[in-house]
């Protein structure tokens, strides 16, 4: 190669030794210049020619890649040709396992995930609902909260004074009829049996007052009895067992705390919250299933009343019970108080013919006279525990 050097002395470079500084080459600058720029068509057809290049090469990598896994494919469909029968039953039972343990743990991981059931899920937004309509009206809630404590102190005050008076009235009527042994009138107030016994003539406990939303007394064939709702907002949403709602589920720990605060010799009040609690350490619940039914028998003798299974389920046995001092609690099936299963209480017979009721889930169906015919006829069919009919007394 011929340079030139700063003096115009023209050299023969062997390829290593010369001076840089000194040398260039023609129709070019040195450090930071530039050479002879292509044309627009020499550089079109530059790219032309490394973009054929790269596909090509991008071609022949797929071609080797599609023949790998031919070659795989055949190789495979081979082998499965060839199996053996215990290859072949090894590999489904491979297959069946790991098919089985997918499944196992998307089961696992979606319970995980969503440990609630549909009915949770409802709650929950209407929760927030609530939560939202709370935090909007709570002025006006607290003035109605104040109206409510004023008028639920006023119903303590009434049911305490109804029921001392209660009192009052039967050791009056207990001292009359030592004073007149002899009266005719005495059979209107006790029944005499074998070994002088003397019974007929209940003394209740003095009513058990619970705050609720309700501040209701319903009369029964045992006495005044202080109604529970399952709906109300001071247990509504407690999670029995910490899982279900007593709003939902809790019928039957509303059932038995409306008997026991009532008629049970507690030095204490029994509330709903109380029989829940029972129920779960003595294993009377089910989780998402709601109360079993021996929860009524079991857990009303608890707190010391007396519990019968009624076999003779007719409107004529009903009525006969209530009239002896029983009442009842009966476990409904589909049709006017539910459409699953539902706890409820016969306190009474009403003046046309009919019976009243205490129903945990709705107070309006306590206020009015229900056909004894049609509570019997809509007894649920499936039941046990000595139900679906149960007789309650002191």
């Amino acid at each position: 190669m011929d340079y030139h050097t700063s003096a115009s002395r023209k050299k023969n470079w062997d390829g290593i030794n010369y001076e840089r500084r000194d040398a260039y080459v023609p129709d070019s600058y040195a450090a930071g210049g530039y050479a002879t720029q292509k044309s627009f068509k020499e550089q079109l057809s530059s790219w032309h020619r490394t973009r054929m290049e790269i596909s090509d090469s991008i071609s022949d990598d797929i071609a080797d890649i599609r023949s790998y896994f031919a070659e795989q494919k055949a190789e495979n469909r081979y082998l499965r040709e060839h199996l053996t029968k215990e290859e072949l039953l090894i590999g489904f039972i491979i297959r069946a396992g790991i098919f089985i343990t997918t499944i196992i743990l998307s089961l696992s991981i979606a319970y995980l995930i969503h440990p609630y059931t549909p009915q949770d899920v409802y709650d929950t937004g209407q929760k927030t609902a609530s939560t939202v309509y709370t935090t909007l009206h709570m002025p006006i809630d607290f003035y109605y909260e104040y109206r409510a404590r004023k008028a639920a102190v006023e119903a303590a005050k009434i049911a305490l004074v109804v029921q001392r008076h209660s009192d009052t009235r039967a050791h009056a009527l207990l001292e009359w009829h030592d004073i007149n042994q002899d009266s005719a009138d005495n059979s209107k107030l006790y029944e005499e049996r074998p070994s002088d016994i003397i019974s007929g003539l209940p003394l209740p406990e003095i009513l058990h007052y619970v705050y609720n939303d309700y501040n209701q007394i319903i009369s029964t064939a045992m006495g005044a009895m202080l109604y529970f709702s399952q709906g109300d907002s001071h247990w509504n949403e407690y999670r029995i067992a910490g899982a279900d709602r007593m709003g939902g589920y809790g019928c039957g720990p509303v059932t038995v705390a409306m008997l026991a605060n009532s008629f049970s010799n507690s030095d204490t009040p029994v509330t709903p919250v109380d029989v829940a609690e029972w129920a779960v350490e003595n294993k009377e619940y089910a989780v998402h299933g709601g109360s079993y039914h021996s929860l009524i028998p079991n857990a009303l003798r608890h707190y010391g009343l007396t519990v019968n299974s009624v076999e003779e389920r007719t409107a004529e046995k009903v009525h006969e019970l209530l009239s002896t001092g029983h009442v009842l609690v009966a476990l409904m099936g589909r049709g006017s108080l539910t459409q699953v299963g539902h706890f409820v209480i016969i306190t009474e017979n009403a003046p046309d013919g009919g019976v009243m009721i205490a129903d945990p889930a709705k107070l309006s169906n306590s206020e009015k006279s229900w056909p004894a015919e049609l509570l019997v006829k809509e007894l649920k069919a499936a039941y046990d525990a000595g139900g679906p009919l149960w007789a309650v007394s002191y």
